[in-house]
């Protein structure tokens, strides 16, 4: 067998071996034991629907970080780890980290990226105003990416799914790797199985 023989089956033996481990990486989060249900919040309405698929937002996608246990100084780019505890069927947010804590009872930790810090702007072009005379109630809340904010559907049920998640009758099951990597396990209705996502 010649090199060039040589380099083309090690190239193909190699490209199969990393499509192979992805799809493993994959199925491995999606059989995790660590499952949390989220619950879903109205996307802004100039946000329309696009395509095949669903846009997501979720209630702990605003999290309002005075209110959590854990680290606040957090910035745009920054990682940051949130950890949930069930409130019913729906995990809540409890406090957020910037490094993974340690795993405790009862708990679960999803891992996101922090893509603004809502902070109060500073007053130009009003003689004798302070910043602190202007309410700033959403002061100290940041944005957070999961990497779950969008959900592929079949041609043409996307607009109904929108219209359940505006209604808040949407909800997300969500596996969650020891890591905090997330990804959607299923979509319920009114808390019945609607999407399931396949393992292949």
């Amino acid at each position: 067998m010649n090199r060039f023989a040589l380099a083309v089956l090690a190239l193909l033996i190699g490209q199969s071996l990393f499509l192979a481990a992805m799809v493993w990486d994959r199925v491995s989060l999606l059989r995790s034991d660590t499952v949390v249900t989220l619950e879903t919040a109205p996307v802004d309405p100039r946000d329309i629907f696009r395509g095949d698929y669903v846009i997501l937002n979720y209630a702990i996608s605003s999290l309002a970080l005075d209110n959590l246990d854990g680290d606040d100084d957090f910035a745009s780019g920054d990682v940051i780890h949130v950890e949930l505890a069930p409130d019913g069927d729906i995990w809540k947010p409890v406090a957020a980290w910037s490094e993974r804590p340690a795993p405790k009872p009862g708990t679960a930790v999803i891992r996101g990226r922090v893509s603004y810090i809502l902070e109060r702007a500073p007053v130009t072009g009003i003689p004798g105003a302070e910043e602190e005379s202007f309410p700033c109630p959403d002061c100290g809340t940041a944005n957070v990416d999961y990497g779950i904010e969008s959900y592929f559907v079949p041609e043409g049920e996307g607009r109904v799914l929108e219209d359940e998640r505006n209604a808040g009758n949407l909800t997300i099951d969500v596996a969650l790797a020891d890591d905090g990597t997330a990804a959607i396990k299923q979509l319920r209705l009114d808390g019945e199985p609607v999407y399931e996502e396949p393992l292949f």
